[in-house]
């Protein structure tokens, strides 16, 4: 059982540092420095930021208020929060750039 969460800790990891490689290659590029590049740069740290406090919330939530799980596991909680706003942050941008959906 342990190896499980072991190989699903250390598969979140290298999604993480891959997704946060993509989005640090972005951000270096020629494409990031126009208005364009300056805009996606924007959407993607608002939804991330939007994405960590929803989720730190609503661990908030489920510890404190229907207590469904301890408060010794909430800094794991937090931490896969993390892993997946990095993942899904990076995935966003990926997206935006393909199909241009800045409105």
């Amino acid at each position: 059982m342990a190896n499980i969460f072991t190989f699903i800790i250390l598969a979140l990891v290298v999604m993480v540092m891959v997704s946060e490689f993509y989005k640090m290659k972005f951000e270096r590029n020629k494409e990031s420095q126009d208005e364009r590049g300056q805009l996606i740069i924007f959407k993607i740290k608002s939804f991330s930021y939007t994405l960590l406090t929803s989720g730190i919330v609503i661990g908030v939530i489920l510890v404190a208020i229907f207590e469904l799980f301890n408060r010794e596991f909430f800094i794991f909680y937090v931490m896969l929060v993390f892993f997946v706003q990095s993942i899904a942050s990076s995935i966003y941008l990926a997206i935006v750039k393909k199909h241009s959906l800045l409105h």
